[in-house]
């Protein structure tokens, strides 16, 4: 028995070593989920993503992945989407590979590997949020992306998860401070709510 505890014990050390932003994501017990909810204005996200959005221009962008301060964002999410006029501060989710590091022969590609994206902006705000509404990719693998009105991220929806950012606008540049995973079912009605602080 003291062996299988030494193990259990073993591998959750090595599951939080090797994937430790992973373990910082926490269930929320039921019975707080309406408070975390109300916290964020639930009621509004949920009237953004039930809106319909019909006109967008199409631009293109890069494709930056989150740094490992991140957990994994469902629907591959670009982390250099999380600030539309780019003001705020985006949590290291710079790449970490120096300038210096392309002058010993390394492909500048290496540093952006899945390069160049196409995005279709919306030319209407989104309701009750008033910021930028933004499609990525096509059919069930969509993202639609909602912001506030000075740019930063305020959610976004990927099949059956609406991820929600909370910013920190005490600092004197914007920065996230959690992250909510709101699995929903129809119409968009929260069923488990996990959250990540960062």
């Amino acid at each position: 028995m003291k062996l299988v505890s030494i193990l259990i014990l073993y591998f959750a050390f090595f599951l939080g070593a090797v994937y430790p932003s992973e373990t910082k994501i926490k269930l929320i017990p039921k019975q707080k989920t309406a408070k975390v909810l109300k916290s964020v204005a639930y009621a509004t996200i949920r009237s953004t993503v039930m809106a319909t959005y019909s006109r967008f221009e199409e631009k293109e962008t890069n494709h930056n992945t989150c740094s490992d301060g991140f957990p994994s964002m469902p629907g591959d999410f670009p982390c250099n989407l999380l600030d539309f006029s780019g003001t705020s501060d985006q949590v290291n989710v710079q790449s970490e590979i120096s300038d210096g590091e392309f002058a010993e022969g390394r492909d500048p590609e290496d540093m952006n590997p899945s390069g160049k994206i196409r995005i279709k902006v919306s030319k209407d705000k989104s309701r009750n949020l008033n910021g930028n509404v933004i499609l990525l990719g096509e059919g069930e693998n969509q993202l639609s992306l909602f912001y506030f009105p000075k740019g930063q991220i305020s959610h976004y929806l990927y099949q059956n998860m609406i991820v929600i950012f909370v910013w920190n606008q005490n600092e004197p540049t914007a920065q996230l401070s959690h992250l909510y995973f709101v699995k929903v079912g129809s119409d968009f009605f929260p069923e488990e709510v996990k959250e990540f602080a960062f």
